[in-house]
């Protein structure tokens, strides 16, 4: 599965990225940001793709210029509860600070609540040093649910009718920051690891 908007590319994680994900997930600089920060072995990574590799799993590549800098996800946090946790890792730091990671969590965020329709609301776990990411989630309509057990994270929620209220100008100025390129576009074929809502608008377009 392979989704394209704002001139970024996202290609849904395979094996063959496995490698690379653990290699920059076990960058300290990387480490000592995360809630799990123990070393990760291989044998520890293919256990965590077995167990994301699900159709309410959704783990991406972030590719742009055909440079992999870092990989964003979605997976739902229970059976019924139509909420889609989110979490985003850059780690190009040639890319920190810059519209990218924003760019990348509009498309998540536009695939789950406009295209899929396959979610009620998004949540996501931000360090509270990161104050860039807290700006930006607060300024698209996320409000603080809780802090975590450690106190180092704070868990964001965003409602479907928040995020429709809060993006509509965020998206306009995205799209012509991109010069119009803001056109989303998913190439997938049916599959039994994408959930019920992605195989319906597949059979939607063809």
């Amino acid at each position: 599965m392979i989704v394209e908007q704002y001139g970024i590319k996202y290609t849904r994680v395979t094996e063959q990225d496995l490698e690379l994900i653990r290699y920059w997930r076990n960058q300290p600089f990387i480490r000592d940001t995360m809630q799990f920060r123990e070393y990760i072995t291989e044998e520890m990574q293919k256990k965590w793709f077995e167990k994301i590799n699900t159709k309410h799993n959704y783990y991406f590549i972030i590719e742009v210029d055909q440079k992999k800098i870092g990989f964003i996800n979605c997976k739902d946090t229970g059976p019924n509860t139509r909420i889609a946790e989110g979490g985003i890792l850059i780690w190009d730091k040639a890319y920190w600070g810059t519209p990218i990671p924003g760019f990348a969590a509009l498309t998540v965020l536009q695939c789950v609540f406009e295209i899929f329709k396959s979610g009620d609301a998004s949540l996501v776990t931000v360090a509270k040093t990161n104050t860039r990411a807290l700006v930006f989630n607060k300024l698209i309509g996320y409000v603080i649910k809780e802090e975590t057990a450690t106190n180092e994270f704070l868990k964001l929620i965003l409602t479907k009718e928040m995020y429709f209220q809060k993006t509509i100008k965020i998206k306009k100025a995205a799209a012509l920051y991109c010069k119009g390129n803001a056109q989303i576009k998913i190439i997938a074929t049916e599959s039994d690891l994408l959930s019920d809502d992605l195989n319906n608008y597949i059979r939607s377009i063809l």
